[in-house]
């Protein structure tokens, strides 16, 4: 538990100092960074592509009486010295939902980085403020990259995208939000790119992070594998055991998109691929959205009523802009 009244300003003194950090920002042991290497030159992998398939583009998972409406969009990744605009289309897609859900993968940071650390500048902020509301904006920030930059600068970033008006989890002390008094939205990692990052959520705490006060719970974690398009057969395993007691998942972590998947009735999204990032390679740049409509079923419990998804696309305008549309496939599952 978080020590609330140490001489630190309500965090823990673990926390408020800054540990050495290794010099290449990467969560895996040798073994998988070879597989991820192999992914990246040849991939993205299609093991285990028989094992999971995408639901309908538009499905009705159970009738409800429609309370609140959430969308999600996969990792908000650097897009380093380019600038980044979202198509109309994308906007009228979250058009009416209530709440926008996503990955803020890195930090905002001019410190000096370690190898392969994602670092933000300020101006993806204007791009997401213009794109929807900061208030009606969650932002997670429990990710690999959290510790990239230490404590400091990782709360330094925090605290900037508060200040901004966006509502932010994936700290230690706030892994979750309870929006409209009713839908409870837990953020966790399983990955972390340094050894000390005691500041975050982490994967094997999320049952803690459940609240039993909630209408409805949803898992937000940032798991599995990069680079691979199917999940494996124990992370469907995991998301089954998960499902008897969250309400609906949403994972992240995979950059390319991975199904949306349903399993009595319940949804797990595994991977959202990513919605923007600056790099300039083709199997980094689709994503998927995807809304969500919650409220009572027949028993008065809530549940997952109509889903709609959809892939996403970064296309590059010129050398200095990136825009995110809308894409009818993704060429990986044809």
């Amino acid at each position: 538990m978080v020590n609330q009244n140490d001489a630190t300003g309500g965090y823990s003194s673990e926390w408020a100092r800054d540990i050495p950090r290794k010099r290449i920002s990467t969560p895996y042991s040798l073994r998988e960074n070879l597989v991820w290497l192999k992914n990246n030159l040849v991939g993205p992998s299609k093991k285990y592509k028989r094992l999971t398939s995408f639901i309908p583009k538009k499905s009705t998972l159970n009738e409800v009486t429609p309370k609140c409406s959430l969308g999600f969009l996969g990792d908000i990744m650097k897009m380093g010295k380019k600038d980044l605009q979202i198509d109309p289309a994308v906007k009228d897609f979250f058009k009416g939902v209530d709440f926008l859900v996503g990955n803020f993968e890195g930090t905002i940071s001019k410190a000096k980085k370690v190898f392969m650390a994602q670092e933000h500048s300020e101006g993806i902020l204007s791009s997401l403020e213009t794109f929807f509301p900061p208030s009606k904006f969650v932002l997670s920030c429990a990710n690999n990259h959290s510790g990239d930059f230490g404590w400091s600068e990782f709360n330094r970033s925090y605290q900037m995208l508060k200040e901004r008006g966006f509502r932010v989890i994936g700290r230690r002390d706030e892994p979750s939000i309870l929006l409209n008094n009713s839908v409870n939205i837990t953020s966790c990692t399983y990955w972390s790119n340094q050894p000390n990052t005691p500041y975050v959520g982490y994967f094997n705490q999320a049952a803690e992070f459940f609240n039993p006060k909630a209408d409805c719970n949803i898992l937000f974690p940032h798991w599995g594998y990069e680079m691979q398009l199917y999940p494996n057969p124990k992370q469907i395993d995991l998301g089954k055991e998960l499902l008897k007691q969250w309400d609906l998942i949403v994972g992240h972590h995979s950059h390319v998109p991975q199904p949306i998947a349903s399993y009595d009735n319940k949804v797990i999204a595994y991977g959202l691929g990513d919605f923007c990032i600056g790099l300039m390679l083709k199997k980094y740049q689709y994503g998927i959205v995807v809304k969500v409509e919650l409220g009572p079923g027949q028993t008065g419990q809530w549940q997952v009523g109509a889903v709609e998804w959809k892939f996403t696309y970064l296309h590059k305008i010129d050398k200095n802009l990136m825009e995110v549309r809308l894409e009818d496939e993704c060429e990986y599952f044809k």
